[in-house]
């Protein structure tokens, strides 16, 4: 049958764009995700891609039209379906969240512990509607573009996948399933070609509630491949960044068997393997209220009791328990990026790492 999403409605060896409607507006009109279906032959995959689920994160849109710009839809096997925003509100206003919706957007998705519909808001609707659609293409995987902080190099979040024989997250899954899904998720992300850090352990993740993101609620709710890609700092778009990251749609692409040819390399941006696994840390903290000088940068390498960063009053006042006001990395590991700013209250984080990770990423 006809895949269609929303007004959108594919053609063999064609592009075709349409809407799907999210909420009505109190001043008339509505807001709506616009979807963008490129076909080449119906009879393979099916891949998605999503970006704009925080208004200031813009470089996921531009990676979608160049992508669509070199795609010859003769050399397409399947379908690609691009949603280029997932929240007009915060893009209209350039703000991370929607005006009309408390809290983030990308902890609105389903809630895959329980399969509930969350109806609070018009907003969480269009997403469950929209999670419901994803299901019923029965994709080959999912990639949701997103910027990260000031600074940051580009990666991709590998996420935990959950498994229960009756509850939770993960149910009807079994273990078997549950590491043939990761196996699929690591293939996936090794085809991109980006440095790939693990999302935070299982316990944490679920704390933040990263479970109802994009890809963790299609990851675990709906079990295929799903993966947040992150594409350097935010509130801009860096174009050797968005040509990286258009090369690695291309990879997962021919990882899936809808494009022919070799992996294209990925050029422009620094690519990390330490040769271990490595899982994001927000740290070390502020010991006092201050302003943070920053003495490596992102993609540094650092080792433990290394100093990394100096806090001072606003008089240039060292703070701190250390000499000079010195704080040193807890850990080994590289910079993923900084927080944003320079003012920090204490207990704050100073910056994102990426540390060595033994957790388990099935559980």
């Amino acid at each position: 049958m006809p895949l269609n999403i929303g007004t959108a409605v594919a053609r063999p060896r064609e592009r075709t764009t349409g809407w799907f409607d999210a909420v009505d507006l109190p001043t008339g009109g509505t807001d709506r995700f616009p979807v963008i279906i490129a076909q080449g032959d119906p009879n393979g995959p099916v891949l998605w891609l999503t970006t704009g689920i925080h208004g200031d994160e813009h470089t996921g849109v531009v990676v979608i039209h160049r992508l669509l710009e070199t795609l010859v839809l003769g050399e397409l096997t399947g379908t690609l379906v691009a949603v280029t925003n997932l929240n007009p509100a915060g893009l209209r206003t350039r703000k991370r969240t929607a005006y009309y919706l408390d809290g983030d957007p990308n902890r609105h998705f389903p809630n895959p512990s329980s399969g509930s519909r969350p109806a609070v808001a018009q907003l969480q609707s269009a997403y469950a509607r929209l999670y419901d659609v994803v299901a019923r293409t029965k994709p080959a995987g999912l990639i949701d573009l997103h910027n990260a902080f000031i600074g940051s190099i580009a990666f991709i979040f590998r996420d935990p996948v959950f498994y229960h024989r009756r509850r939770g997250f993960g149910r009807g899954r079994t273990r078997g399933e549950a590491f043939a899904l990761q196996e699929r998720v690591g293939e996936m992300v090794s085809a991109f070609g980006f440095t790939v850090i693990n999302e935070f352990a299982a316990d944490s993740y679920v704390e933040k509630e990263l479970h109802r993101s994009v890809s963790g609620s299609m990851l675990n709710g709906l079990g295929i491949p799903a993966c947040t890609v992150e594409l350097g700092s935010w509130m801009h778009v860096d174009p050797g960044v968005a040509d990286a990251a258009a090369a690695g749609i291309r990879n997962v692409m021919r990882w899936a068997g809808m494009l022919p040819g070799d992996p294209e390399p990925i050029e422009g941006i620094p690519v990390l393997r330490p040769g271990y696994q490595v899982r994001r840390h927000m740290g070390p903290a502020a010991p006092a209220a201050g302003i943070v000088d920053m003495l490596v940068r992102p993609g540094q390498t650092v080792r433990k009791g290394e100093r990394i960063a100096v806090m001072r009053d606003l008089f240039g006042s060292p703070l701190g328990p250390h000499d000079g006001g010195a704080i040193y990395a807890n850990y080994d590991g590289f910079v993923i990026g900084w927080r944003h700013g320079v003012a920090r209250y204490r207990g704050e984080s100073l910056m994102a790492l990426a540390i060595p990770d033994d957790s388990e990423m099935v559980v």
